[in-house]
């Protein structure tokens, strides 16, 4: 058995990691002996960080330079000749060789399956569309797995390409219900899809060796509050900078509020820390030096695997959280989240398990409405720890059903519609 996964990001996003870990965590339960094989955009970073899988180049290495324009023609360039090599068969590089040889391809779990334009379609979702179009050229079997879908704006090429996608797939995964209820708008007639959960709420937790950070962790009176931050560019907005200001204000105010009001251990843990800019340890240290001297507020930057990063938040009382996986992962040990939201997979992974009402969007965040937010999910902790005990163990079988599906295809099975009721009816049970 020989399982390619692809459409990896990098393992210095924990998060990111978390999912690739999960996804093998329990592919090995159900087939100890698979060959499997993961397709990263950073082949170096992730060596050794995914058991005893082999990881592999993506088809082709991002574009590094910053002007779009000879971005998108390279692309495009690429795409037409990555194709023809394809439609005659020649595998050009070892990892479409790995494609070729895959029993079945199934892409990680992530937020990255959308292209709201043209430019965005031809950009940077270039590197995912070619590993899923080589897997359909060689006709391999292909699971769109564990995914925020959309959106796809209303450009018809990328609309059609992505539908030529979605139909090609044996299964189409969506992790939250807005992504699902999405996809039922934008291609009703499609049967291959059912609403799952993201795989990281199966990561199993793994404890600390640290003295240091245990003995930080023990129960000293204080309410725990964790806190992940990341450098957003607020994307299509002409004062990101103004925005980014007043993000990092209204954490800053709102950490200060908590200390003045309640008695509270502050914890800033970095979730991602690479590639490049992409490092939440630069806006975490910049906010812990604010409140340099106080020893409530604590910054955790040791290079944590996710199994351990999900240990920490395991206990907080309260966590807050920018990055999606940081809630994930502590939404699944039934921690209580105040989520700030970038992107629709927060909300929709929010109204999953019963909390959308401690959702706050990050563009034009204030400090007031973050603070009547915490001051609200403080004051509700033990409904919103009863609204999670009664439904997290629905989204871990949700997590699950990823993998009851995949294993059916995998094993000759295909499911239908009919089964698609029956599950639904099993889930609702």
């Amino acid at each position: 058995m020989k399982i390619i996964i692809t459409n990896a990001y990098c393992y210095l996003n924990k998060g990111d990691a978390g999912i690739i870990r999960a996804m093998v965590q329990e592919f090995r339960k159900r087939y100890p002996n698979a060959e499997i094989k993961v397709v990263s955009l950073f082949k170096d970073l992730d060596i050794g960080k995914y058991g005893d899988c082999e990881v592999i180049d993506c088809i082709i290495k991002p574009y590094t330079g910053k002007n779009r324009l000879l971005k998108t023609i390279r692309n495009v360039l690429l795409l037409f000749w990555i194709w023809l090599l394809n439609f005659l068969s020649i595998p050009f590089n070892n990892t479409v060789r790995e494609i070729k040889k895959a029993d079945i391809i199934v892409s990680c779990g992530g937020g990255y399956f959308k292209a709201r334009n043209l430019a965005q379609f031809l950009g940077d979702f270039m590197y995912h569309y070619i590993q899923f179009v080589t897997a359909i050229q060689y006709k391999k079997k292909f699971i769109v797995y564990a995914q925020t879908v959309g959106e796809f704006g209303s450009n018809s090429f990328v609309q059609n390409r992505i539908k030529y996608l979605l139909k090609k797939a044996e299964l189409v995964l969506p992790r939250e219900p807005i992504s699902f209820q999405y996809l039922m708008k934008f291609v009703p007639k499609l049967n291959n899809y059912f609403e799952t959960s993201d795989v990281a709420f199966l990561l199993e937790k793994k404890e600390l060796k640290s003295k240091e950070i245990n003995d930080l962790l023990q129960d000293n009176g204080n309410l725990k509050i964790g806190l992940t931050m990341r450098f957003w560019h607020f994307p299509g907005s002409s004062n990101r900078k103004e925005l980014l200001d007043q993000y990092k204000s209204a954490v800053k105010e709102s950490i200060q509020y908590l200390l003045a009001n309640y008695k509270v251990d502050i914890f800033l843990m970095p979730q991602c820390v690479g590639p490049g800019e992409d490092n939440d340890l630069i806006i975490s240290r910049e906010i812990y030096q604010s409140f340099s001297g106080n020893n409530k507020v604590h910054l955790l930057d040791q290079d944590f695997i996710p199994e351990e990063l999900k240990y920490v938040y395991s206990r907080m009382d309260l966590f807050v959280g920018t990055r999606m996986h940081s809630n994930i992962f502590s939404l699944s040990e039934g921690v209580p989240c105040v989520a700030i939201s970038y992107d629709l997979k927060t909300d929709g992974i929010m109204q999953a398990v019963g909390l959308q009402d401690y959702v706050l969007d990050i563009k034009g965040i204030e400090s007031k409405e973050l603070i009547l937010k915490l001051d609200k999910a403080l004051n509700d902790l033990p409904r919103m720890k009863d609204i999670l005990h009664l439904n997290i163990p629905r989204i871990i079988q949700k997590a699950k059903l990823n993998n009851n599906l995949l294993y059916k295809i995998i094993e000759g099975g295909k499911s239908t519609t009919s089964q698609k009721l029956q599950l639904g009816e099993l889930l609702d049970a």
